[in-house]
């Protein structure tokens, strides 16, 4: 497993390094996002992040090269306690075996009282008519594991304008566990600016006799978001 994150981190890395990105520089347009959000327990990677939280979000972003940088940061509310989680993406397209895919870097952090995690990953995203599949390799340095997350979704067609249903599925693979997570998001553009959204999902995972051990959980959550 790490031989082939490794390999696969090198790989992106490599097409993205083939772009004009030393030409380029950030615009001056940059877009704000904030959020709120509840839930009665959250996952990362199939693993146990928190419990019975609220959560504030803030997100930046701005065009940079032929793609889009952003940093986003949560604070969550755990029983009067925060915790904090932070993203750093760059986000483009390019071409992969000949078609044309959306894909991603990242180095995130959480602060959780399940245990501290940091990571670097990369992914990719490919839309087909039947199914949109989504696919990452990542590093969590903290503890040195090496893992890839694979996730298949699809909308579904609803008789309510603005308003979308997405069943999904996710797998994580990595050097000390396995993870799943089955289940249904909708979300709803209330207007231009302002969104809504809920998930229900099922997790489990084998991470037995730790922290980060999830046990056949159901999980629902819901948040708002305004773009300004």
């Amino acid at each position: 497993m790490r031989k082939l994150v490794l390999g696969l981190l090198t790989a992106l890395g490599v097409a993205y390094s083939g772009t004009d990105s030393y030409a380029s520089t950030l615009a001056d347009d940059i877009d704000v996002s904030a959020g709120v959000s509840v839930s009665n327990f959250t996952t990362d990677r199939g693993l146990a992040t928190r419990e019975d939280s609220f959560g504030y979000s803030l997100t930046l972003g701005a065009p940079l090269s032929d793609g889009h940088l952003s940093f986003g940061v949560d604070l969550n509310d755990v029983d009067g306690d925060f915790e904090q989680d932070f993203a750093v993406t760059y986000s483009r397209e390019i071409d992969l075996l000949g078609q044309k895919v959306g894909a991603a870097i990242s180095f995130a952090g959480t602060d959780s009282s399940f245990g501290d995690r940091e990571e670097i990953a990369a992914g990719i995203k490919y839309s087909h008519s039947l199914v949109d599949v989504d696919a990452a390799v990542w590093h969590e340095i903290e503890n040195d594991w090496f893992g890839v997350e694979i996730g298949l979704s699809r909308a579904i067609a609803v008789p309510v304008d603005d308003l979308t249903v997405t069943p999904f599925a996710t797998i994580n693979l990595a050097d000390e566990y396995s993870a799943i997570e089955a289940g249904i998001k909708a979300g709803y553009k209330v207007s231009d600016q302002l969104s809504v959204s809920a998930k229900i999902s099922y997790n489990n995972n084998d991470f037995d006799g730790s922290s980060f051990g999830v046990e056949d959980e159901w999980i629902a959550g819901a948040g708002l978001k305004f773009d300004f």
